[in-house]
């Protein structure tokens, strides 16, 4: 009986100080700074629209304040403007330009619990969707980014709703917003032609499946057996839900046991 409680005893001193540990790791260093063993860093392919300067937009009222900055900009210009004519292209242009295309992750860095349980129960648990930590990260993935599009979108009274795709070799994730009596598409990752789908009043994913050849314009950048595969099966989601609940509770759980576990 004794040397089990020495077993114990050990087990919870390795414990108590490996997680003492983790939690100095997470203090004293940024998100990005280690994220998990094995995983490298995401590089910036140099063919989508970053822009390095806007990584100090890392936070969701940020973001939201120079949205509204250019916003008002444009509205000072033009008295006739109304929000919901412009202000979703706005924060288009604005993420397309915030992130490049890769998944952020929890890690060592900033939620070592999230990586650690998802590397046992569902790995997907530790891709980020809490949208602050989202934008601590200069790279996001599909999901990603609409997540943080949708949430200022809703911040400013806008209707939103999930577009999944499911096709046989790819997935994708993106999302139409209401205005001026219809849904309007949007996908800032993948980021299709501005200037094509300005053209056709900013359409639906129906209007766009309905007519290919617009499609295919859009995404002249892929090759369209690719753009075929991703778009021609899609669902929506509820509308303004958010898009992974369940994963928003899970990390910010593991996120507080990150900093109290000790």
């Amino acid at each position: 009986m004794k040397k089990l409680f020495f077993v114990l005893q050990l087990m919870l001193f390795i414990a108590f100080n490996f997680s003492l540990l983790l939690t100095g790791y997470q203090l004293a260093s940024s998100p990005v700074s280690m994220q998990r063993l094995g995983y490298n860093k995401p590089a910036y392919n140099f063919k989508e629209e970053f822009d390095p300067s806007l990584q100090t937009l890392n936070t969701v009222d940020k973001l939201v304040a120079f949205c509204d900055g250019l916003y008002m900009e444009k509205a000072n210009n033009n008295a006739s403007i109304k929000i919901d004519e412009i202000y979703p292209d706005i924060v288009s242009s604005v993420i397309r330009k915030r992130f490049y295309h890769g998944y952020s992750l929890y890690g060592f860095s900033n939620n070592y619990m999230a990586m650690m349980l998802a590397g046992v129960t569902e790995k997907g648990l530790s891709a980020i969707v809490v949208p602050n930590d989202i934008l601590k990260f200069p790279y996001a993935a599909c999901s990603q980014q609409s997540i943080v599009f949708m949430g200022i979108l809703q911040k400013k009274g806008f209707t939103i709703r999930k577009v999944g795709f499911t096709g046989k070799k790819n997935g994708h994730f993106c999302f139409e917003v209401y205005y001026n009596r219809g849904w309007h598409f949007y996908d800032p990752d993948m980021e299709p032609s501005v200037a094509v789908l300005t053209a056709y009043n900013h359409p639906s994913i129906n209007f766009l499946v309905q007519h290919p050849e617009v499609l295919f314009k859009a995404y002249h950048q892929y090759p369209k057996e690719k753009v075929f595969d991703i778009f021609m099966n899609y669902s929506y989601g509820s509308v303004n839900t958010f898009a992974a609940p369940k994963a928003m509770i899970f990390q910010k759980i593991t996120k507080f046991f990150s900093y109290t576990l000790w």
